[in-house]
């Protein structure tokens, strides 16, 4: 009977690490790994900005792994992520909930060079850049930035990695050229001659009845960027083009990288939205990931 009993604990013993085995083996989705490191950053977290230097050999990593394409998860990316790895980013293949695979490289939320997290498509070459400046301080611009990559999974997600709050607001990106963010940003749409969706919300405004406001910074908007104002005005949702009429403040005419977008001869959209429109972002997506056309 004790035997019996032994072989049958053994037996329930095995069976649990077995099951747990498989579980720590299963990938974590993109999705899940965005909205953990969002969660972790706050307005008390480090943040520092990297030296020129550190910027250009991150940028360069990020750009050779870009070109390398999905032989950049081999041989071809090693020395990338090899720097990548001395600049203090976690370098790992991730796939989606779709199973579209991704390059992805985050840096330490706990650390002082927190500067962010980027995923480069793997399986097709990019058509757009999807950008979070202010993760967990525009609340649920990463959900809305995850479905139009959902929508559009050819695009590359950046996003900041570190509260805009953090350092006296140095680590707001979308208003210093010092970032890495606006480093990458930068690179890889001037590079790959890409288009730029950089998500932002706003709270509840006595002042404006609109549910999305849409701009390409200080520059007069490209005809993509027109369009897609339209599409989300044919979804249904009230639109603010701020080349049109003032959208009382919220038209991102200080943001460094729409300054360059236009200095280069190129689309950028800034999409600002409201907290409610934020909380479906499924509705969003496809309007936006028109942009990527």
């Amino acid at each position: 009977m004790r035997a019996a009993v032994a072989v049958l604990a053994l037996v329930v013993a095995v069976t649990v690490l077995a099951v747990m085995a498989t579980r720590s083996a299963t990938p974590v989705a993109l999705e899940e790994q965005v909205r953990e490191f969002t969660r972790q950053l706050t307005p008390g977290g480090p943040y520092r900005a990297p030296e020129r230097e550190e910027r250009h050999a991150v940028v360069g990593a990020v750009a050779a792994m870009a070109a390398a394409g999905p032989e950049a998860a081999g041989d071809a990316g090693a020395d990338a992520r090899r720097e990548l790895d001395r600049a203090g980013f976690a370098v790992a293949v991730v796939p989606d909930k779709a199973g579209h695979r991704y390059l992805v490289a985050q840096s330490d939320p706990a650390s002082e060079r927190s500067w962010g997290l980027v995923a480069l498509p793997l399986e097709r070459l990019a058509r757009l850049i999807v950008e979070v400046p202010h993760p967990n301080s525009d609340y649920g611009t990463e959900n809305v930035g995850l479905a139009v990559l959902g929508a559009l999974p050819d695009a590359i997600y950046l996003q900041a990695g570190a509260h805009r709050r953090a350092a006296g607001e140095r680590a707001d990106v979308a208003h210093q050229e010092d970032s890495l963010f606006h480093a990458l940003a930068v690179d890889l749409s001037v590079r790959l001659r890409l288009p730029q969706l950089q998500l932002h919300g706003f709270g509840e405004r006595d002042e404006l009845d609109d549910d999305v406001v849409i701009s390409s910074g200080p520059a007069d908007p490209e005809p993509v960027v027109r369009a897609v104002a339209d599409r989300l005005e044919e979804s249904g949702l009230s639109v603010c083009r701020a080349w049109a009429r003032r959208c009382h403040g919220l038209e991102g005419t200080t943001n460094v990288q729409a300054a360059a977008a236009d200095r280069a001869g190129l689309p950028f959209a800034h999409v600002e939205m409201s907290a409610w429109v934020r909380r479906s972002p499924d509705a969003l997506a496809g309007a936006l990931a028109a942009l990527g056309g």
